[in-house]
């Protein structure tokens, strides 16, 4: 399992000529996209009222049961921080039963992420701040928060940390978060760190690159390797670019290949890359890619390739996924990726098509491994409220999807909705919506 992707910072930018450009690059978006598609309308799992609810994560347990995480704002003596809130249901997302959420410190946490292993563990990572920025682990068993355990023991008031991302594989739990070391010994860029729960204090540098290293998205195949993508912030005029590195895991240490570039013929930014693998050995990348000369605008590229062949990568558009991002949200399409088997694959992601009022969620399938797509259709409803960050998760017999939903200047809330089956998907998929 894994997170699906890596999620920028939840922060709000209000674009002030945004408004006016947008109209500049309204006719050059595809036609609004058909919803429905066997996907029932979105229920609030967070029911957090008036409070902010983000950044949702989302993972299956083996039974096949939705277990969904955000991060929700707690009054501590008057002062709301941020902690993790976490649902799981046992019927596919009818009823819901709450965890209490994770106690707060008096330090708001963000960026968390959540992995389940097959024995129903979930898994958590994120990180907090004021003061000291730290990346933090724990796990929830049986509906009891185990104790917290502190990955960036060496404190350092200059630190810097980001985008940390969890899975867990067999007897061990896998993390890598982006660093940027203290300023002191001359270091201004994030570099890629890794650590696993045999040995959190031995945290290693997967990737030492020249520049900033952001948006991991790490993911585990049958054999228990590792497999990682991220969005390397290069210096201009070159673009940022999408790196991939695998890991190699033993019961000693995980060995970590030279980085390579998925990108290399794009000319535009690439950003918030996502990666998921298949049963065949086969990887499946998506990200987004900036629109030339057109402001806020976000075509979504797909790459696949063997675990065994990475000399052969061609990223693609994934037809008809042209979005703009509205000003109430970051400006990435922020996609997410998920497989059943070798040849299913899901992607959704987040923006403005044709007459939408904000953003909504988009998604698109293929079931011939990433060849072919379908048309892409809007699964959230069109509205006044900016949907983003979708989580994508898949069995034989669904797919699972979370996102959250807001307005500028109101709540948030995290949105859950699942695909129905197969053998009544075509029947809706024919329907006018």
């Amino acid at each position: 399992m894994g997170s699906s992707r890596r999620l920028p910072s939840i922060g709000i930018a209000v674009a002030t000529t945004f408004l006016v450009l947008a109209v500049g690059v309204l006719t050059a978006l595809a036609a609004p996209a058909a919803t429905g598609g066997g996907w029932p309308p979105p229920i609030d799992v967070s029911q957090s009222g008036s409070a902010t609810s983000q950044g949702p994560e989302l993972a299956l347990s083996q039974s096949g049961s939705p277990q969904v995480m955000w991060m929700q704002s707690v009054l501590v003596t008057d002062t709301p921080y941020l902690t993790i809130h976490h649902a799981h249901s046992e019927d596919q997302g009818l009823n819901w039963s709450y965890t209490v959420p994770l106690t707060p410190s008096g330090r708001d946490r963000f960026q968390a992420s959540m992995d389940v292993d097959p024995s129903g563990i979930a898994h958590f990572a994120w990180w907090e701040r004021p003061g000291e920025f730290e990346v933090w682990y724990t796990q929830l068993m049986d509906g009891n928060w185990e104790e917290k355990v502190l990955v960036t023991h060496t404190q350092y008031v200059t630190r810097q940390v980001a985008s940390p991302d969890v899975v867990a594989a067999g007897d061990l739990v896998h993390l890598v978060w982006s660093e940027k070391t203290p300023l002191e010994t001359g270091a201004s860029e994030f570099d890629l760190y890794y650590s696993r729960s045999d040995d959190w204090d031995a945290s290693v540098i997967a990737a030492d690159t020249s520049n900033s290293s952001l948006e991991a998205s790490m993911a585990v195949d049958a054999h228990g390797d590792l497999h990682l993508v991220w969005a390397e912030d290069n210096t201009a005029p070159l673009p940022r670019q999408i790196m991939y590195i695998s890991g190699t895991v033993d019961s000693v240490q995980t060995v970590w290949s030279a980085p390579i570039t998925v990108t290399a013929a794009l000319t535009q930014n690439a950003t918030t890359p996502a990666i998921a693998v298949g049963q065949d050995d086969v990887l499946h990348v998506v990200f987004g890619v900036d629109v030339e000369d057109q402001l806020h605008t976000q075509d979504v590229y797909y790459a696949r390739f063997p675990i065994s062949d990475t000399g052969s990568i061609s990223p693609t558009i994934l037809p008809g996924s042209r979005v703009r991002m509205s000003y109430m949200l970051p400006n990435f399409a922020s996609p997410s990726i998920a497989v059943c088997g070798s040849l299913q694959v899901h992607v959704a992601w987040n923006g403005v098509q044709g007459v939408d009022y904000s953003d909504r969620i988009y998604y698109s399938m293929s079931e011939d491994g990433g060849l072919n797509w379908t048309d892409p259709f809007a699964i959230s409803p069109k509205d006044s409220r900016a949907d983003g960050f979708p989580a994508l998760a898949v069995n034989e017999e669904s797919v699972y999807l979370v996102f959250q939903e807001g307005v500028v200047g109101g709540d948030n809330d995290v949105l859950y909705t699942r695909r129905f089956p197969l053998k009544i998907q075509f029947p809706l998929a024919m329907k006018s919506y």
